[in-house]
């Protein structure tokens, strides 16, 4: 009897012997497994695989800490907090734990967390090139903080027009007087002039934390002054402000806005209304855009020019490779206190851009509008129609970039040719327009 107990006590050894052995070599063949999917991009498998191999042994810790960053690859972002805290719990102090655990927390959103536990890492002196990669996810959680923002740009240029006073092409008029239809004769010649220009671009975003609004205020302030013809000096001050939705492939942008114009140093017109933009990412290479703005004008020199001002855009953009086309169509409509200064008028713009080499820059476009007046000046014997087409090119060469992107300085040349045509020969004109420009971007 005493023999057949002590049989039946080895036969269990050895069944138990064999069972953690038969487990062993599971564990080790799903962890192997497991690891070998990782490696080869396969999360989702080395998941399934590293999970049997920790059920055979969850206080493994290898185990875990492959098992962690499977679940983080394959979106699994609890199950891979839960296993990075099973590490951290066994071993309190170690670091690639830490700095899984802190991108997990930081995928999740928790930033304090995840600002906690990079911290923690980066005082331990790791590697230099460990110590840039958590000085860089400290970053972007400083940047997804930040509430406020500022950025524009400051343009100063000089240009030449050849015909600054817009001259005529014919030499006479037609006007009417009392019914009696007499040809005049006008001044044709024209005047050419240098001019100096500035525009300062200024904008705020104020960031919601945690949700997809913000609120932004843009200023605009454009001067230009002439050498010789002082009388054609403007100034141009705009303050826009309201608020921003940017949703998964679209931007939405509602702003009331108030510009005013001032011409030799006089007011000449002042505006307020209503804008709005809708902006869409179609795919990578498309974007189409859309706008409306309403507005009322007055004008301080001739009330009969007070209107309210309506115009509407919109128009595809195309990006493919080094290349940009933009294309545009608009319509504006303007209802003057007197109906001979009202009028619909069609917009078309077309525009290609294109990078080159050694950040150079060339673009062409075509911009053309034909402008119809609802009824007749008083002094013209016909509805005025007119038609305008500018056609320009040039270069530009980015001259300079700071390490972090965020100023950069680039030069521009252009040329504009213009060509008025109108059934009343007063506004009939030709001007070629040529000019540089420096651009600070901050």
């Amino acid at each position: 009897m005493a023999q057949l107990k002590i049989f039946a006590f080895v036969l269990l050894a050895l069944h138990l012997c064999l069972t953690q052995a038969m487990a062993a070599e599971n564990e080790s063949a799903s962890f192997a497994q497991g690891k070998q999917y990782f490696d080869q991009g396969r999360f989702d498998d080395a998941y399934k695989e590293l999970h049997k191999a920790f059920l055979q042994d969850p206080a493994d810790l290898e185990v875990n800490f492959y098992l962690g960053r499977a679940a983080f690859e394959s979106g699994r972002l609890e199950e891979a907090v839960m296993a990075f805290d099973r590490i951290l719990i066994a071993e309190p102090d170690l670091a690639r734990a830490k700095l899984e655990l802190a991108r997990t927390h930081l995928r999740l959103g928790s930033r304090e967390l995840a600002k906690q536990y990079f911290k923690e890492v980066q005082a331990t002196n790791p590697p230099e090139q460990v110590w840039k990669n958590i000085q860089h996810f400290l970053d972007v959680i400083a940047a997804s903080e930040q509430r406020h923002f500022v950025n524009g740009l400051f343009t100063f240029g000089v240009s030449h027009d050849d015909n600054v006073n817009v001259a005529p092409s014919e030499g006479s008029v037609n006007i009417n007087l009392s019914g009696i239809t007499i040809p005049i004769t006008i001044d044709q010649t024209p005047i050419s002039d240098q001019i100096y220009n500035t525009t300062l671009v200024a904008n705020h975003i104020y960031k919601l934390e945690d949700s997809p609004y913000a609120w932004k205020t843009t200023a605009v302030n454009y001067n230009a002054f002439y050498e010789n013809q002082n009388i054609h000096d403007i100034n141009f001050l705009s303050l826009a402000s309201g608020p921003v939705f940017q949703g998964q492939n679209y931007l939405w942008q509602v702003q009331g806005m108030v510009n005013q114009v001032d011409l030799e140093y006089d007011r000449y017109q002042g505006a307020y209304g209503l804008s709005s933009s809708l902006t869409w990412l179609v795919d990578p290479t498309i974007l189409f855009s859309i706008g409306a703005t309403a507005q009322q004008k007055n004008n301080y020199q001739d009330g009969d020019r007070d209107a309210d001002n309506y115009l509407i855009t919109a128009g595809p953009i195309f990006t493919l490779g080094p290349n940009r086309i933009t294309f545009a169509l608009g319509k504006e409509f303007e209802n003057a206190a007197h109906d001979y200064n009202s009028y619909d008028r069609f917009l078309v713009l077309t525009r290609y851009d294109r990078q080159l080499p050694l950040d150079f820059g060339l673009f062409a476009s075509f911009r053309f509008q034909n402008t119809n007046y609802d009824k007749t000046d008083p002094l013209y014997v016909n509805n005025r129609s007119d038609d305008v087409l500018d056609l320009s090119c040039g270069v530009s060469k980015q001259l300079w970039q700071a390490e972090d992107k965020r100023h950069s300085l680039a030069g521009q040349i252009s040329y504009t040719n213009t060509k008025a045509e109108s059934n009343v020969a007063l506004y009939e004109y030709d001007k070629n327009v040529t000019a540089a420009e420096l651009t600070f971007a901050f």
